[in-house]
């Protein structure tokens, strides 16, 4: 499935190291703040309310050592080119693994917004969502032919349903500090946009870009123009953690708030788009 024309050869370079780049950063990342016990009242939190793992509480902190030891592990096995393909090959399937694992949480804490009604407004769980495009991710790593099919459900999930949690008056608060930190959005909220009205302009255009990424299977032109708003998107989601405070704890990097750690995931959507677009045949 991997391409390789000769003239898309240097596209698939740079797609192939921004992809491992990405995949070893943020599991690095997450593995020191684990590792490190930053992370331990939100683990914990979660651990609470999971079916199978409340019972672990008790022994959080050898937990939080162990799981930031693995992450860190994984990270540099995917970073490192002299390891085994063996052995890198164990390293992305633990890379799906906890994926999976993160995801499981979707049916057992409550990730949706109450005073919302519930499913399907979403709110803990909208960073939760983002691991499936990382299992799709993984699965290009591996040479898997269902890859792209999993990373494309993955990103239109994401925008599709973060986009239409931007209609509401909730997230449209929630994400009012982001826009006013950024010079990128700023300007919206001085130029005669509300709270509200620039809240649904960004979601209108996330809804637009994971309807034409749907694209892809009854009109190329259209689709390349939803990957293009995509790559825009996570770009500028990115930027978040350069000009929004509150990603970071006091303590500095790489000491990552929640809010923080569901803008460093982008680095794998933005890779997995990436990886649509040097597969778009």
């Amino acid at each position: 499935m991997l391409t390789t024309q000769p003239h898309l050869a240097p596209t698939f370079a740079f797609t192939r190291f921004f992809t491992t780049a990405s995949l070893a950063t943020v599991f690095i990342w997450f593995g020191l703040m684990n590792f490190t016990g930053t992370s331990a009242a939100n683990v914990e939190h979660w651990m609470g309310g999971h079916i199978f793992l409340h019972q672990f509480k008790s022994n959080m902190k050898i937990l939080m050592y162990l799981l930031g030891i693995a992450q860190i592990l994984v990270g540099l096995i995917i970073a490192l080119h002299s390891v085994p393909e063996r052995t890198r090959r164990l390293a992305l399937w633990a890379i799906i693994a906890f994926s999976i694992g993160a995801l499981s949480f979707m049916l057992t804490n409550p990730v949706w917004v109450a005073s919302l009604g519930g499913f399907p407004a979403i709110g803990a769980g909208q960073g939760l969502i983002k691991y499936i495009t990382v299992i799709g991710v993984a699965l290009w790593a591996l040479h898997n032919r269902h890859a792209e099919t999993v990373i494309l459900i993955g990103l239109i999930l994401v925008l599709g349903w973060i986009g239409a949690m931007k209609f509401t008056a909730h997230e449209a608060h929630g994400i009012l500090p982001l826009l006013k930190s950024s010079p990128a959005f700023s300007w919206l909220l001085t130029g005669g946009f509300t709270e509200r009205s620039a809240s649904n302009l960004i979601g209108g255009i996330e809804i637009a870009t994971a309807v034409l990424l749907t694209a892809r299977y009854w009109n190329d032109t259209l689709y390349g123009f939803g990957l293009l708003f995509a790559v825009y998107t996570f770009a500028a989601t990115i930027s978040f953690l350069v000009t929004y405070h509150g990603a970071w704890t006091g303590a500095g990097f790489p000491y990552l708030t929640s809010a923080g750690q569901f803008l460093v995931k982008d680095f794998l959507l933005m890779a997995g788009t990436l990886i649509l677009a040097c597969e778009r045949k």
